[in-house]
């Protein structure tokens, strides 16, 4: 080849390489760098969309719509979202070891802990981290997280602890390691040194593991995977419908799904009438907006109590429409809320499930609970403070003049006051123990007022650990609870809790009286019913009263009390019938049976015609209603 041919070459395959490689190698690295940058907070979904982008245009205005569906504030002139991620990259870039380290993954996203503390440079235990959350009602997360890094036998980077898998024994420095026998052990020398460090090695949620013997519940397990899940809960990928290329290519459909959540129930005594009293507290409440502006849900409250056969004895269902402003909805996500109610309950044990459902979203939250209600029970209420009531109303977890606020998560700050109500007539005592010291305990004195006890303990004196409640009356105990006391202070919850009027008393003597029914204590049930007024023996109570009478064999009770009744529905006109037929009262019982039949024109009850006719003496018509009953059973 000639010189200056080559030259020519050589420029042409040298504009050739800058024009088809450098260019495009430089746009494709710049979005490596970008989907490298968002690793932690891009959904699947999207990853899976934009890797079917083809041209400049639509990945440029896929980014856009990446930061925006993020944005929780789109007035704003700024995208609020997407500063903060950015700065969170920075800080982890320049503090946390880089932003692929664990401690990065997590501080983006969750940001900054509520509180940090570093122990660097003890003999006892290797470097370690403590940062402390709170969830914020984000989902799947619960109000507050211990989160521990430490560095494994000193060595390397700070790692996450994984409690169950990782003990105790991981944080000591090898040195201590080497004369350890067992866990139990080695939670115990590491709560000499540092307690509220042992107590975060047992579980991410503060209130959780077995500190007898220094093991952990698998939830730290499940609560790990939900942090670097958020992403995928968080955000709406709806808006991956807008790009052409989503065909085909990933399904972003919504199906119903469980939360976390607390739940909590307590026996009281009002009236005479022992209650049951019940509150739910879901991790979260999504809300979608409505076209006034209002972060709108609805939400049901269903309660199911059944023996231990498995019979319902009792079934409740609430439903509830949310609506709230933007300031409302900001206040219930930091402080979450929690739903009260309650129901007179009767004798037994029982099974007692609590279903929170969101309709809007199609989440639900499930809490159960074996309860044990006799003459024994002893009905105690406790909570963070006591109130009079400002009304003769009935209300959630009250007991005469006084009702009891309480949390179901049982955790109090600093400055709380561990307050309740004992229904005794004798005094009880009560005990506040360290949860793993039974023997280190305060014995809280109870004052008497009329057939109760109050009790109040400040707790503000006391270190920030689990503790353990536990009252005794005569001798037994009657209550245990674990109260968790924490190192920072955290609002309680918003209350939504239903009131009824001071009129509801004997109504929820008809509810005493259903709920034995359903438990096959007619006679009981029955004694309850002839305490109700003339004017709740109505047409709506009536068919109940009288399926107890007609279990009874009282017939004639039931044709006195179902007769009158103007418009008989089919319950109603089931029991008059077969009443009548028992009596021999044929004509009547047949007026009836005829009816029931435009209800649903069954082979029993063409049967039952039939025999009733041939009774009467009437064969042809006993005949007509036989073969009929013959037809619909082959049918």
């Amino acid at each position: 080849m000639r010189k200056k041919e080559r030259i020519v070459f050589l420029s042409s395959y040298l504009v050739l390489f800058l024009f088809f490689v450098s260019p495009t190698d430089e746009k494709s690295n710049n979005w490596q760098k970008w989907l490298d940058e968002v690793d932690l907070i891009i959904t699947k979904a999207e990853r899976a969309v934009f890797k079917t982008l083809k041209t400049e245009e639509d990945r440029t205005r896929f980014q856009a719509s990446f930061w925006e569906i993020r944005d929780n504030n789109p007035n704003s002139p700024e995208n609020d979202y997407k500063i903060e991620f950015y700065k969170r990259l920075k800080h982890a870039d320049l503090n946390l070891g880089g932003t692929n380290s664990d401690r990065a993954r997590i501080y983006i996203l969750l940001g900054e802990p509520f509180e940090e503390k570093k122990y660097v440079g003890n003999e006892q235990i290797v470097d370690c981290e403590l940062w402390s959350y709170k969830g914020g009602g984000r989902p799947g997360l619960p109000h507050h997280m211990y989160i521990i890094f430490f560095k494994i036998r000193n060595i390397g980077t700070y790692k996450l602890f994984h409690p169950g898998p990782q003990t105790s024994w991981d944080i000591l420095s090898p040195g201590y390691q080497s004369n350890i026998t067992s866990i139990s052990q080695s939670y115990r020398l590491l709560r000499s040194y540092f307690p509220e460090l042992a107590r975060a090695t047992l579980s991410i949620i503060p209130e959780e593991g077995d500190s007898m013997r220094g093991t952990s519940l698998s939830s730290s397990g499940y609560v790990l995977t939900q942090i670097f899940q958020l992403p995928e809960k968080e955000v709406n990928n709806n808006y991956l419908r807008n790009f052409t290329s989503l065909n085909g290519v990933v399904d972003i459909s919504y199906s119903t799904k469980a939360i976390g959540g607390k739940g909590g129930i307590s026996i009281s005594q009002n009236s005479g009438i022992k209650f049951l009293n019940y509150s739910i507290l879901p991790d979260v409440v999504h809300t979608k907006m409505n076209s006034g502006d209002l972060n709108t849900a609805e939400l049901t409250l269903n309660l199911k109590i059944e023996n231990l056969e498995g019979k319902t004895i009792y079934q409740k269902e609430r439903a509830m429409d949310l609506r709230l402003t933007d300031t409302e909805k900001v206040m219930i996500e930091e402080r979450k809320i929690v739903f009260k109610d309650f129901i007179p309950i009767v004798e037994g044990e029982f099974n007692v499930s609590i279903i929170f459902t969101n309709r809007t979203t199609d989440e639900f939250y499930i809490y159960k609970e074996y309860i044990t209600i006799n003459d024994e029970t002893v009905p105690i209420l406790v909570g963070f403070k006591i109130k009079k009531t400002v009304s003769e109303n009935f209300v959630p977890f009250s007991t005469g003049k006084y009702r009891v606020i309480s949390d179901p998560q049982f955790i109090f700050n600093k400055d709380d006051f561990l307050e309740g109500i004992v229904c005794s007539n004798t005094a009880p005592k009560i005990f506040l123990s360290l949860y793993d010291e039974k023997d280190n305990y305060i014995e809280i004195i109870p004052k008497r007022e009329g057939n109760y006890f109050r009790f109040s303990q400040a707790l503000k004196d006391l270190e920030s650990q689990n503790y353990l409640l536990s009252i005794e009356n005569n001798s037994e105990e009657v209550y245990k609870k674990i109260v968790s006391i924490l190192p920072f202070h955290v609002e309680k919850p918003v209350a939504f809790e239903t009131t009824e009027p001071a009129s509801s008393q004997f109504n929820y003597v008809f509810l005493l009286a259903q709920q034995y029914l359903n438990k096959g204590e007619v006679d009981r049930s029955i004694e309850f019913f002839e305490k109700l007024p003339e004017d709740l023996w109505n047409s709506t109570t009536l068919p109940i009263i009288a399926q107890a009478y007609y279990i009874k064999g009282n017939y004639e009770k039931v044709i006195e009390l179902l007769d009158p009744i103007q418009e008989k529905n089919y319950s109603v006109l089931s029991l008059l019938a077969n009443s009548l037929l028992v009596l021999k009262r044929l004509e009547k019982s047949a007026e009836y049976f005829e009816i029931l039949r435009k209800y649903g024109d069954t082979a029993k009850i063409n049967m039952v015609l039939g025999e009733i006719y041939y009774l009467l003496g009437d064969d042809e018509k006993a005949k007509a209603y036989k073969e009929r009953a013959t037809k619909l059973k082959k049918d």
